[in-house]
């Protein structure tokens, strides 16, 4: 579900990409692209708050006496354990250098290729839309497919994305980076999906929630960062030189996600036993 949910969201990042470039070519501009973005952005907001608060207030109370009777851990109870909380920020902080770069390769596309390339603003769209697309692709195939190990998602991905990112760098014209932008989206796109969803795998119900919020919300660091880590390094190295710092990010995604989830369930099997599962050990 982790993964189909993101493949959602890259499908909508091409219709942003494509709608974009579209505007541009139109000789609409930037001010027309951001007002069409901010009404899409605001009609999203009024659609999810609505179905929140419809979902969220009948079920809160029973949900929280439920959980807490069930098993003796609670969110609260979580809260107060700093120690427990530990692992998932470690697994988030891992998961941000897969955000930084994919959203490296997001938001430097179009730019790459308007001023390594000499691509027009219509053309670059088809950067982010490319990505994205190849992303999206990847992410529907792994979510309906059979259960792929994860250490090969993990480390074969990240290994898939250093390839495409050097093709990137090394491009001397667009079809070449084109390629190199598909490979790194296939590469990237089924990092963070799959680290969050063995991260949070055998969670308790009732803590499943706050734990993949704690990751999520870590890893969305990398996400926003991302993109200045190439800017700051493209002013010393320029964009080409700038690439070969996003395959450091990935390289380093390969080798530590393996370890932090061998960590984090090390840390679990250390959490204090619910109420529900000592019980049945001690029935007779």
């Amino acid at each position: 579900m982790i993964t189909l949910a993101h493949a959602v969201f890259s499908s909508f990042v091409v219709v942003g990409s494509l709608g974009a470039g579209a505007i541009f070519g139109s000789g609409g501009g930037a001010p027309l692209t951001f007002v069409v973005s901010g009404l899409v952005i605001l009609a999203s907001g009024v659609v999810v708050f609505g179905r929140g608060t419809r979902t969220t207030t009948g079920t809160r109370a029973e949900s929280g006496t439920r959980a807490e009777s069930e098993t003796g851990v609670t969110t609260n109870t979580m809260r107060r354990r700093p120690a427990l909380l530990l692992p998932f920020v470690i697994v988030g902080l891992v998961g941000a250098l897969g955000f930084a770069a994919e959203n490296a390769h997001q938001s430097w596309g179009a730019i790459y290729l308007v001023d390594e390339l000499k691509a027009s603003p219509a053309l670059a769209a088809i950067a982010p839309a490319t990505f994205a697309a190849c992303a999206a692709i990847t992410r529907f195939v792994v979510g309906f497919s059979a259960r792929v190990p994860a250490v090969a998602l993990l480390v074969g991905g990240a290994a898939t994305a250093v390839v495409g990112t050097l093709i990137v760098a090394a491009a001397e014209n667009v079809g070449v980076a084109l390629v190199g932008l598909a490979l790194a989206a296939v590469g990237t796109s089924v990092l963070f999906p799959t680290l969050l969803s063995q991260a949070v795998r055998g969670i308790d119900d009732d803590i499943r929630g706050s734990t993949t919020s704690i990751i999520a919300t870590t890893a969305y660091i990398g996400f926003l960062l991302g993109p200045v880590f190439v800017g700051l390094l493209s002013s010393a190295v320029g964009l080409r030189g700038s690439m070969i710092g996003v395959t450091v990010l990935v390289a380093a995604f390969g080798m530590l996600s393996p370890l932090v989830l061998r960590y984090r369930a090390l840390r679990e099997s250390d959490r204090p036993q619910p109420v529900s599962s000592v019980s049945s050990r001690c029935a007779p």
